[in-house]
């Protein structure tokens, strides 16, 4: 069975240096070819030299993508990779000795199944602050954090119960008729969620099953910069953004009061309340001023077109 590896990565050469050295311990299963692809999403740092560095520790090939973007990243990875299945992570984890095992024990077990995703565990860089401790619980999103327990379970999505970014695989016949959608996540004047997500309920609902392998762990590295209300805020904004342009409606005030209520409520909170009230009281402005953010720019746009197509 022939397996890629597929990694894209964005100005992280040396958190990639550490994922990869990773893959250099892990054990490979018998039978198994495999290969690594990294696709670099027009990094300006040293990735390129990074990456030439493990050419003779892994069977690697280096891409690069130069439309922002990680769903644009994500589909020249896909394009590239010659395995029979893809194994989706990020250049900031670190696999488990028997990731690649997992899953390709997994694939033999369930040839008919088209998805499987399986744990992924925070590992945080000391010290951490005691307010991100006390709110773990809430920020399951912003670090990347899933695990549905240890048992195998079905893949489903009316149950919410679906893979992450940093650890899935799809089998490469069915991610290549799903095509990862460049107007979901990051890019140019825009922080959206979702693009794996988005691919793997499509597929599901396409009649496709799947499953959650807690065997197959890795964990995520939590910077400094990520335990920082800064980035908790920025991740909120990007969820909301992405239900809004989905037509995912969770905020029943006028939308021209949404962030202001919402940013009042978390300032009185700051003042007077723990962490873990306050924390969520951040999500709830930052959500609201990101699904916001998307009907003005939704409004602008159709003023625009309004404009143009009026002849001015």
């Amino acid at each position: 069975m022939f397996i890629t590896v597929a990694i894209c990565t964005f100005n992280r050469a040396e958190s990639l240096r550490r994922t990869l050295d990773s893959l250099i311990a892990m054990q490979i299963p018998d039978g198994c070819r495999w290969e690594v692809v990294v696709v670099n999403n027009n990094s300006r740092d040293h990735t390129d030299e990074v990456v030439n560095r493990f050419r003779e520790l892994l069977p690697i090939r280096l891409r690069f993508e130069p439309r922002p973007g990680l769903s644009n990243a994500r589909n020249r990875a896909m394009d590239t990779a010659r395995g029979e299945y893809i194994l989706w992570t990020d250049d900031d984890v670190i696999v488990d000795a028997d990731w690649l095992a997992a899953y390709m024990s997994s694939f033999r077990r369930w040839p008919e199944a088209a998805v499987f995703g399986g744990r992924i565990t925070p590992i945080y860089e000391e010290p951490v602050a005691k307010w991100v401790k006390q709110s773990e619980a809430l920020l399951k999103g912003p670090y990347g954090v899933r695990d549905f327990g240890n048992n195998i379970l079905p893949l489903s999505v009316a149950e919410e119960r679906l893979p992450f970014g940093a650890n899935f695989a799809i089998r490469t016949s069915e991610q290549r008729a799903f095509r990862y959608d460049p107007d979901l996540g990051v890019g140019p004047k825009r922080r959206r969620a979702g693009e794996e997500i988005d691919v793997v309920s499509r597929i599901l609902q396409s009649g496709a099953t799947g499953y959650w392998l807690p065997t197959a762990r890795l964990w995520h590295f939590i910077t400094k910069e990520m335990q920082t209300i800064r980035h908790i805020a920025r991740c909120a904004a990007a969820e909301g953004e992405t239900d809004a342009r989905q037509g995912v409606r969770r905020l029943r005030a006028p939308r021209r009061v949404w962030p202001l209520k919402r940013w009042l409520r978390y300032r009185y909170h700051r003042l007077m309340s723990p962490p873990p009230i306050w924390v969520r009281s951040l999500q709830d402005y930052a959500y609201a001023k990101g699904a916001f953010r998307f009907y003005l720019q939704q409004k602008t746009n159709m003023t625009s077109k309004s404009w143009i197509l009026g002849g001015g």
